[in-house]
C-alpha cells in the first residue's frame, strides 16, 4: 500500500487527541485482559517474536530486537506502571498486548497472527488510553509503517488521526 515514489518502510505518526475521550473496546468472550506485570516481560518478548512486523526491514527480527524495543518504552524498573501496559490472554497464553511509555508514546501493539481481526488490539489499546488519562497523560501518539494499512485503519477506528497524511498510502 505504498505511494509511488515513496520510500518503503516509512513511518507515519498518528495522534489520539485527548485521552479523556477514550472508551474501552469490548473484549471478545473467552479472553481476559490485565495490566502488565514485570513477570510478563518474557511473555511479551515471545508474543513479539511470534508476531513479526512484515514491514520491518532494518535487520533481524530476533530476541535482542524485541527486548530492546520493550526496554525503550518501559520505565527504569522495566515496567509499564498504572496500566500503561495491557495484555490479553486466552487461557494462559498471551495473545495480544499494548504498551505505552510515560510520554504517551504507544510503542508496542502486537497480536498473534491467528488471533487478529477479533478486536483484541482495540481492547488493549483503549485500556492503555484510559490508564494514560488516569495518570494525567492527555495525549497519545504512535508510529506505524505506511504500508500497514490494516493497522492504520484499526487505529483510525479507535480515534487516532494520521498527522502527516501525505505519507499515508
Amino acid at each position: 500500500m505504498s505511494v509511488p515514489g515513496e520510500v518503503p518502510g516509512r513511518m507515519v505518526r498518528m495522534d489520539y487527541g485527548t485521552t479523556a475521550t477514550a472508551k474501552p473496546s469490548p473484549l471478545p468472550a473467552g479472553y481476559d485482559v490485565r495490566p502488565f506485570q514485570r513477570t510478563d516481560w518474557h511473555r511479551c518478548v515471545e508474543l513479539m517474536l511470534a508476531s513479526p512486523d512484515p514491514h520491518y526491514t532494518k535487520g533481524p527480527w530476533d530476541r535482542a530486537l524485541c527486548e530492546s524495543s520493550l526496554e525503550f518504552s518501559a520505565d527504569e524498573h522495566w515496567d509499564y506502571p498504572g496500566g500503561r501496559g495491557q495484555i490479553i490472554f486466552q487461557g494462559e497464553t498471551a495473545v495480544a498486548m499494548a504498551l505505552a511509555g510515560g510520554t504517551g508514546y504507544l510503542n508496542q501493539v502486537y497480536t498473534l497472527p491467528e488471533q487478529r481481526r477479533l478486536g483484541l488490539a482495540a481492547a488493549a489499546v483503549t485500556r492503555v488510553l484510559l490508564a494514560l488519562h488516569a495518570q494525567g497523560i492527555n495525549r497519545c501518539f504512535l508510529l506505524v509503517y505506511q504500508e500497514n494499512g490494516v493497522a492504520i485503519r484499526c487505529y483510525e477506528k479507535l480515534g487516532f488521526t494520521v498527522v502527516n497524511p501525505s505519507a499515508r498510502s
